[in-house]
C-alpha cells in the first residue's frame, strides 16, 4: 500500500471530503483503487461495532475503481464524483445486489434494475460501496433494528444514530463512505445528519426521482444526500437531481449548476435574510439545543446573515396530517404482507402499520386539504426572505435503550423529540437542509435546518457553504473515532 493510502487510511485523514479527494483523483495524486481499498479497510475495522452496513459491495467496488483509474488516466474524467466511494440506504435498488429495506421480509430480495439515482451516480463516476443499515422499511426515526442490529452513533456508540437513514449517516461520519444517499419521509435524512454532525438535504418534493426506491409513504417520500460539507452535498445533488419519466412525481424543470451557485458566494458573498418562526419550532426543545441554536444564529450574523422574527399560522394540525399521510400510506404499501407475513415484522413497525390501517378516508382527505394550507403559510412567512432557520431536532442523540426522554422537565417520547421539527417539511415538500451547528455538552452533535422555497436548494447550499467557511463548523464536527481510530 503506497504512502497516500496509508495517509488516507489513518484516522486523521480518513474523513476527507469529496472535494478534497476529487482534487487528488483528478490531478493523478490519488488512485480510486487505493481510495476504495482504504474505505473498505475502514468498513472492515468499524462495521461490526457501528452496524452502518447491511451489505458491503467490495468485489464490484474494486472492479469499478480499477475502471475509473484507467478512464481517468486516459483523460475521461467525469467530474467530482468520479472514483468516489458512495453508500446507499438499503432500500435504494442496485441491480444484482440484495436490498433488504432493513427487514426480514425482504432479506433475500435482489432487484434486477438500478434506481434512477443509482444510475445517475454511476454515470457521474461514483463507486457504490455498500448498502446502509436502516430502520425496518424506513418505518422509524431511531434506527433500532431487530434484524440487522441497530446502527450506533460514531460520537458515542451507546447512543442512537437517528434514522431511518442512520446507517448512511454513520458511514459518512465514521469515514466508512465519502458520501451517501438516504430517504426522508419524517426527517430521516436530516435527523441522523443532525445527530452525527453532517449536512443532510431533503430536496423539494419532485426534484429527485424515487424510481427504484422501496416506498414508505409515496406522497411524502424524498431521496437526498448526506455529506461532510455543503460543497459535497451540492455535488451529490447535482448528480441525482432532475426529471425522470419513470417517476410521475418529478418535475420537468432545469437542474441548476449547484456547484457553481455554491462557489459564487465564496468569491462574492451575498446578503441573506432568514426568518425565525417562534411558533411551533421552539415549544418543546431542550435548553442546551436552544443555546446552540442561538449561538449558530450569532455565527450566521457574523458572516452577513440577517435574521428576523416571522409569524406562522396553520401549525395546529401538523401531527394529524403527518399521521394520515405517513401511517395511512405505509399501511397501504404493506397491506399484502400485513395479511401474509405479519409475524416477520419487528414489533414497533407492526404496531405503527396497524395504526395506519385505522386511518379513515375523512382523515386522509382532510390532510390533503391541510397540506396546501400549511405550505401556503410557510411561503407567506418567507415572503421577501431567503428562507427560514429552525432547529432540526429537539434533543441530541438519546441512549439506545431510551424510549422517552426529559425535555426541560417534560417527559417526551423519543420519536416525538427526534421528528417533531422535521415532519412538517415532508408534508409541505419544501427543501430543508440540516447544517451542523455545535456540540451539546461538548460531545454530541446537533444541527439546524435551513428551509427554502420550492426548488431553491441552491440558495440553501450557498448559505450553508458561506456559514461553514466562516464558522469552520466542519472542522469541529470530527467524531472521536476519526482521531483515535476507536469506537
Amino acid at each position: 500500500m503506497n504512502r497516500l493510502v496509508k495517509e488516507f487510511s489513518s484516522p486523521k485523514t480518513v474523513g476527507s471530503s469529496i472535494r478534497e479527494l476529487s482534487e487528488l483523483i483528478s490531478s493523478g495524486s490519488l488512485s480510486p483503487v487505493d481510495l476504495v481499498e482504504a474505505t473498505l479497510e475502514r468498513i472492515d475495522d468499524l462495521n461490526e461495532k457501528l452496524h452502518a452496513y447491511i451489505t458491503v459491495m467490495g468485489g464490484s467496488a474494486r472492479k469499478e475503481a480499477k475502471k475509473a483509474e484507467v478512464d481517468i488516466k486516459e483523460g475521461k474524467y467525469l467530474g467530482p464524483l468520479h472514483g468516489i466511494p458512495v453508500s446507499l440506504k438499503d432500500l435504494i435498488y442496485v441491480r444484482g445486489v440484495r436490498s433488504t429495506s432493513g427487514s426480514k421480509i425482504l432479506s433475500d430480495f435482489v432487484p434486477d434494475y438500478d434506481a434512477t439515482v443509482v444510475r445517475r451516480l454511476k454515470e457521474a463516476g461514483a463507486i457504490i460501496i455498500g448498502m446502509n443499515n436502516t430502520h425496518e422499511f424506513a418505518c422509524g426515526i431511531t434506527n433500532i433494528n431487530p434484524h440487522y442490529g441497530s446502527s450506533r452513533n460514531p460520537w458515542d456508540p451507546a447512543r442512537m444514530s437517528g434514522g431511518s437513514s442512520g446507517g448512511s449517516a454513520v458511514a459518512v461520519s465514521a469515514g466508512m463512505a465519502v458520501g451517501a444517499l438516504g430517504t426522508d419521509t419524517s426527517g430521516s435524512i436530516r435527523v441522523p445528519s443532525s445527530l452525527c454532525g453532517l449536512f443532510g438535504l431533503k430536496p423539494t418534493y419532485g426534484r429527485v426521482s424515487k424510481y427504484g426506491v422501496m416506498p414508505l409513504s409515496p406522497s411524502i417520500d424524498h431521496v437526498g444526500p448526506i455529506a461532510r460539507t455543503a460543497w459535497d452535498t451540492a455535488a451529490l445533488l447535482q448528480a441525482i437531481a432532475g426529471y425522470d419519466i419513470r417517476d410521475e412525481s418529478t418535475y420537468n424543470l432545469p437542474v441548476p449548476d449547484y456547484l457553481q451557485i455554491v462557489s459564487e458566494t465564496v468569491d462574492n458573498p451575498r446578503k441573506f435574510t432568514l426568518g425565525v418562526p417562534k411558533q411551533y419550532f421552539f415549544d418543546l426543545v431542550d435548553s442546551r439545543v436552544l443555546d446552540i441554536f442561538e449561538r449558530c444564529v450569532g455565527e450566521m450574523q457574523e458572516c452577513g446573515v440577517s435574521t428576523v422574527p416571522v409569524t406562522l399560522n396553520e401549525t395546529h394540525k401538523i401531527y394529524d396530517a403527518w399521521k394520515a399521510f405517513r401511517l395511512g400510506e405505509s399501511a397501504a404499501v404493506h397491506s399484502s404482507w400485513l395479511n401474509s407475513r405479519r409475524s416477520e415484522y419487528g414489533s414497533d413497525v407492526l404496531a405503527m402499520l396497524e395504526r395506519g390501517t385505522k386511518i379513515t378516508a375523512v382523515e386522509y382527505i382532510t390532510a390533503i386539504r391541510y397540506k396546501k394550507e400549511l405550505k401556503d403559510a410557510f411561503l407567506r412567512a418567507m415572503k421577501g426572505l431567503d428562507g427560514l432557520l429552525v432547529p432540526t431536532t429537539a434533543i441530541s442523540a438519546p441512549l439506545l435503550e431510551e424510549t422517552s426522554i426529559d425535555i426541560n422537565g417534560k417527559n417526551t417520547e423519543v420519536y416525538v423529540a427526534l421528528s417533531r421539527l422535521t415532519t412538517v417539511f415532508d408534508i409541505t415538500g419544501l427543501p430543508a437542509l440540516n447544517v451542523p451547528a455545535g456540540l451539546v455538552d461538548g460531545n454530541l452533535p446537533i444541527g439546524v435546518q435551513l428551509v427554502g422555497r420550492e426548488f431553491d436548494e441552491g440558495a440553501l447550499l450557498s448559505l450553508a457553504n458561506m456559514y461553514e467557511r466562516s464558522s469552520k463548523i466542519s472542522e469541529r464536527m470530527i467524531a472521536p473515532c476519526m482521531s483515535d481510530g476507536n469506537v
